[in-house]
């Protein structure tokens, strides 16, 4: 193919290439991960998971993109959301800032729920102790959320 363009592969390839990289676990192969590859994959962004490996990722103390699946979120007394966010590297634990929530327009006082999938940018990450990380989210951060049906 002209033009240097034999490494790339449709969006079905890349798709079928990401579900072989990871686990049997069926975040990763259903709904919105998928329309989350397919969206990536649209921009020209590969991606399959950067939570496990903080050393190589996380610069300055933020990582440049997170795409994770909210495998719990519960609300916290100050109004923030604690969340779970796995990708097909590790689960990692973080918050989501209050005023993610505070504004009806933006979209997220209710989109944000189990199984829901979130593409976040620059976000910060919190070491309390080596080993041990959290993602500190805020609206900022929020590219876009995939929803059940999505």
């Amino acid at each position: 193919m002209a033009g240097g363009h034999d490494n790339i592969m449709t969006t079905q390839e890349y798709i079928k290439k990401v579900n072989e990289d990871v686990s049997e676990d069926d975040h990763f192969t259903l709904g919105p991960w998928l329309s989350v590859i397919v969206h990536l994959h649209g921009e020209g962004v590969m991606s399959s998971g950067c939570l496990g490996d903080m050393k190589k990722y996380c610069i300055n103390g933020k990582l440049e993109l997170v795409v994770g699946v909210v495998m719990s979120c519960t609300p916290n007394a100050l109004g923030d959301m604690t969340v779970t966010l796995k990708d097909p590297t590790c689960i990692m634990g973080g918050t989501i800032h209050y005023k993610v929530f505070k504004n009806e327009d933006d979209g997220y006082t209710k989109s944000i729920k189990v199984r829901y999938v979130l593409i976040l940018r620059n976000v910060s990450v919190f070491t309390p102790k080596p080993l041990k990380h959290y993602l500190n989210i805020t609206i900022r951060n929020i590219v876009k959320v995939f929803r059940q049906g999505h």
